[in-house]
């Protein structure tokens, strides 16, 4: 009860941070269920968002944060600066990691939070942990991807201040100034063989995010979190935030992109729980199972079978991708 209460307490301070309308928040919380609500927002990497929701309620109803402790609130208001910090040093070393790529022939753009982040009211509130690039081929680079990432690789062992990590089929961890960096060949995949290779044909075709592929992009984000570690509300904000932007500019969903890869269903349940949990007055028993399988496992970010088997074509080929990229990863010593 304690955890639900809590939970429901996150979500309302969630839509005071993005200015959505919502009724009274609950009441006469005990300074247990505050720390339980600081939990939950960690948890779901939205800490400095829900502090936003936090000075909202101090304009508007302050008596219910005379239960939280003191302690906690000095340590909200801490990590909120902290955040702040380190996204100011990322968005400083990001440059400075694409001044790099560029004098060495690459092309980049930023994935995740730092192309998210333009999206929220206070972008320096988007909570991230590392940088993520998409690099490009330049004019005298291969297209292939076998290829490139070779290409990328010897470049980036090359460069002194630049650590590498492990190697994946997607993208190359380095560390960069003790902070993760994460250079991707192909800014996402499907475990299904035919529409990865739909995916990554049009990522080919396109070479950047277009507010279409930006929404394709940060709903594939959520897909991929299902297996794993569970979806998080900073995921479910992500897409809600592109999505209202891109229809405030008159750009469509891109419909048809998404039957094309097999995502309409999880689309649909994404377009569901941002309903549920932002537009509270929405009636909850009206969704489809699939959101409801989804909502049920978000509180806590639970990897849940019931909501991997929801979607059997990528379910069907998760563990024998899995298998094959680890002997791939094998037999180029990538491990």
């Amino acid at each position: 009860m304690q955890s639900d209460r809590s939970y429901t307490c996150l979500l309302n301070l969630l839509r005071l941070a993005l200015g959505r309308h919502v009724g009274a928040i609950l009441p006469n919380l005990s300074p247990d269920e505050w720390r339980e609500v600081y939990r939950l927002a960690a948890k779901h990497a939205v800490v400095a968002l829900a502090w936003d929701g936090v000075e909202q309620l101090q304009q508007q109803n302050p008596e219910v944060l005379q239960s939280m402790p003191a302690d906690l609130m000095g340590k909200w208001f801490a990590d909120v600066h902290a955040i702040e910090a380190a996204n100011i040093r990322m968005t400083k070393l990001a440059a400075k990691v694409q001044n790099i790529l560029n004098d060495g022939g690459f092309d980049s753009c930023l994935l995740k939070g730092a192309s998210l982040a333009q999206y929220y009211p206070k972008p320096e509130h988007r909570q991230s942990a590392d940088i993520d690039l998409w690099v490009l081929p330049g004019s005298n680079q291969s297209l292939r991807l076998s290829v490139f990432r070779q290409q990328l690789l010897a470049f980036l062992h090359r460069q002194p201040q630049i650590t590498v990590g492990e190697v994946v089929y997607h993208h190359i961890e380095t560390m960069i100034d003790g902070t993760e960096v994460e250079f991707h060949i192909t800014p996402t995949w499907l475990c299904n063989p035919w529409h990865n290779h739909r995916l990554q044909q049009l990522f080919c075709d396109s070479r950047n995010l277009t507010p279409e592929l930006l929404e394709l992009y940060t709903l594939l984000h959520a897909f991929r979190h299902i297996w794993h570690d569970g979806i998080a509300l900073r995921h479910l904000l992500d897409y809600c935030l592109v999505c209202h932007k891109n229809r405030q500019q008159g750009i469509p969903a891109p419909a048809v992109l998404y039957r094309q890869l097999g995502l309409n269903t999880f689309a649909q349940a994404m377009d569901e729980l941002v309903a549920c949990c932002l537009h509270p007055q929405d009636d909850i028993e009206q969704i489809s199972l699939r959101a409801m399988h989804i909502l049920q496992a978000l509180p806590e970010r639970q990897v849940s079978g019931v909501v991997c088997r929801d979607y059997p074509q990528e379910h069907l080929f998760n563990l024998p991708w899995r298998a094959i990229h680890y002997l791939w990863r094998k037999r180029n010593n990538y491990l």
